[in-house]
C-alpha cells in the first residue's frame, strides 16, 4: 500500500464512545506512518464531527451510493477494532458490517479486519453468514486469544489469522493541563467507569461502593465514557451520595479521549465496567478493578494476567469494597504486574503494522 493508495476505514465511529474514538485514533496514527492522511476516508455515524476532530475525510456510515463510490476508488477496506461482529448488543449490527464485506470484495478491494474482538454470535444464521464473508476477508488480526479458536472453530482459514491486541493499549497522555480537583491533596483516588446493565441496581451498589471509600478518606471521581448512556448513572450516584452529604467529584462535561486518559492517568486505582476504561488504565499503568457485563471485558483483564473481581449482575458491595482496599494497599505490586504484561501487549501491535505496510 503506497502513499497513494486510497482507503477507506469502518468501525463504531462517530458515536460519542471514547473508547470507539480511542480505537481510531490509533489505527490513524498506524495508518498515518504509512499512508498520506488525504487518502483517508472514516465511515461515520457523526461525518463532520469526525473530519474536523481528526483533519480527514469522512462519509456517512449509512450512505451506501457514498460507500459504493469511495469503495470504487479504494484499494482496501480496513476495520480498524472494536467489537463489531457480534450479535448481542444489535442484531442488525453485524449484517452491516458483513455487507460492508460483500460491498468491498466486489469492488475489488482488500479487506483487513485489524485488532477484532469476535463474538458472541448467537444466532445460527449470523455464524453462517460471518464464516461465507470471513472467506473473503484477506487478513484478519484479533485482540485476544478466544476470538482467534471462536474464529478457527468457525472454519475460518487458520493462516489469515493473527493474535494482536487491543490498539488503545499504545494510547499515551498528551500531558494535558490536569483540573484541579484531581490533584487536590495527597489523597488516595479512585475513578469510576460505569455503564447501566439490564436494570440492575447499578447506582445503588457502586453509590453504597463510593460511600464506604469516602468514609476511609479515599476520593471518588466518576467519568462518562459512552456520555448519552453514563451520565444519567453518574447523575444516579450523586443523587444517591448528595442525600447522605457525602461528596464525590463528578465529571458531566463531554470529555475527550486525551482528558479521560489524563483524569484516569492521576488516579491511583479504576473501578470500570467499560473495556476501554480499563484499557486506557492499563495504558496509563493504573491498578484497576473489573466488573464484567461482557466475555469482551474478561478477556482483557485474562491478558493481563488478572482476574475480573465480579458480573455486573452480582456485585457484592463488600467484596468489591475490600478488593479496592487490598489493591490500594498493594499498589506498586498492581503496577509492576502491570508494566510487564501491557509491554507484551503493545509488542503484539507490530502484526498490525506489518500488515498494513506489506499490502
Amino acid at each position: 500500500m503506497n502513499s497513494g493508495s486510497k482507503i477507506l476505514l469502518a468501525g463504531y465511529y462517530g458515536y460519542g464512545n471514547l473508547g470507539d474514538e480511542a480505537i481510531l485514533e490509533m489505527v490513524l496514527k498506524q495508518l498515518f506512518q504509512i499512508v498520506d492522511s488525504e487518502n483517508i476516508t472514516v465511515l461515520s455515524s457523526n461525518k463532520n464531527e469526525t473530519s474536523k476532530k481528526y483533519n480527514i475525510n469522512s462519509i456517512d456510515r449509512y450512505n451506501v451510493l457514498s460507500i459504493i463510490s469511495h469503495l470504487k476508488k479504494s484499494k482496501a477496506l480496513i476495520f480498524g477494532g472494536g467489537s463489531l461482529l457480534q450479535d448481542v448488543t444489535s442484531k442488525r449490527s453485524i449484517y452491516y458490517y458483513l455487507f460492508l464485506i460483500k460491498l468491498a470484495k466486489l469492488m475489488k478491494n482488500k479487506v483487513i479486519m485489524l485488532s477484532q474482538g469476535i463474538g458472541p454470535i448467537v444466532n445460527e444464521r449470523s455464524k453462517t453468514a460471518t464464516v461465507k464473508a470471513l472467506k473473503n476477508v484477506d487478513y484478519i488480526t484479533v485482540r485476544d486469544i478466544q476470538s482467534k479458536n471462536f474464529l478457527e472453530e468457525l472454519g475460518v482459514d487458520k493462516n489469515k489469522l493473527y493474535l494482536s491486541s487491543d490498539p488503545v493499549i499504545n494510547f499515551c497522555s498528551n500531558d494535558v493541563e490536569i483540573k484541579e480537583e484531581t490533584i487536590e491533596n495527597n489523597k488516595k483516588s479512585v475513578c469510576f467507569s460505569l455503564r447501566n446493565w439490564n436494570n440492575v441496581n447499578v447506582s445503588e451498589k457502586i453509590s453504597t461502593v463510593a460511600e464506604m471509600l469516602i468514609k476511609n478518606n479515599i476520593e471518588c471521581h466518576f467519568i462518562p465514557f459512552y456520555y448519552n448512556e453514563d451520565l444519567p448513572l453518574i447523575k444516579e450516584v450523586e443523587e444517591i451520595l448528595n442525600k447522605k452529604s457525602i461528596n464525590a467529584i463528578y465529571y458531566k462535561e463531554k470529555l475527550s479521549t486525551n482528558e479521560a486518559f489524563d483524569i484516569i492517568k492521576n488516579m491511583n486505582l479504576l473501578v470500570g465496567v467499560r473495556l476501554h476504561s480499563l484499557i486506557f488504565a492499563a495504558s496509563a499503568n493504573v491498578p484497576f478493578v473489573a466488573v464484567s457485563y461482557d466475555h469482551k471485558v474478561d478477556h482483557f483483564v485474562e491478558s493481563v494476567d488478572m482476574n475480573v473481581e465480579c458480573n455486573i449482575e452480582n456485585i457484592d458491595e463488600n467484596n468489591l469494597y475490600n478488593e479496592i482496599i487490598k489493591k490500594l494497599q498493594n499498589e506498586n505490586v498492581e503496577k509492576q504486574k502491570l508494566t510487564e504484561k501491557v509491554k507484551s501487549l503493545r509488542n503484539s501491535l507490530n502484526v498490525n503494522y506489518n500488515i498494513l505496510k506489506d499490502i
